[in-house]
């Protein structure tokens, strides 16, 4: 019996002390990687999680700088409900805001006075409605797209009244360039 008590308590001590070493030893990984997280992001693990509108291995990047370039496009549009089709190559030009999560864009071919704004939110952008004034008329924009692998997609409605009330469907497909 005297025994049973002698080991049971070497039993427990050992398993204390072990516990105790472990936890003890046990490495913020963090630290050990040397790991900086920006712009608000906290390491967890050894990897950032990324506040919002900053992404990277390090949040290091907005999440509107990925769209800032050139796109050589495919340009469809559908007027007044496919009355009139055209089928154009374009070049877009996307400008990344200041903020982390805006963007503006216009086609550089036919008219930097069609300068519209969209919001991003991973590589999806939505572009909620926005009047933008001509010397004649007003037209009013909405739309949404996305950005995957350097392929840029958007879709871009317009309504205006110059006369009769117009609208048009333009769909823009192309590749990043520099």
């Amino acid at each position: 019996m005297k025994h049973t008590i002698l080991y049971t308590t070497l039993f427990l001590v050992a398993l204390f002390g072990a516990t105790m070493y472990f936890s003890a030893c046990k490495q913020d990984i963090c630290v050990v990687r040397a790991t900086d997280c920006r712009n608000g992001g906290t390491c967890v693990d050894g990897e950032c999680l990324c506040a919002l509108g900053y992404e990277g291995d390090s949040c290091q990047f907005k999440v509107n700088a990925k769209f800032d370039s050139y796109y050589a496009c495919i340009r469809t549009r559908l007027i007044n409900s496919s009355t009139v089709s055209e089928d154009n190559d374009d070049t877009l030009r996307v400008h990344a805001l200041s903020d982390r999560f805006s963007i503006k864009f216009y086609s550089v071919r036919d008219s930097v006075f069609e300068i519209v704004k969209g919001t991003v939110n991973g590589n999806y952008v939505t572009i909620q409605n926005q009047d933008i004034n001509f010397p004649t008329y007003t037209a009013t924009y909405s739309g949404n797209g996305s950005l995957n692998n350097g392929v840029l997609t958007l879709t871009l409605y317009k309504t205006w009244f110059d006369g009769v009330v117009n609208t048009s469907k333009t769909s823009y497909v192309g590749y990043k360039y520099e």
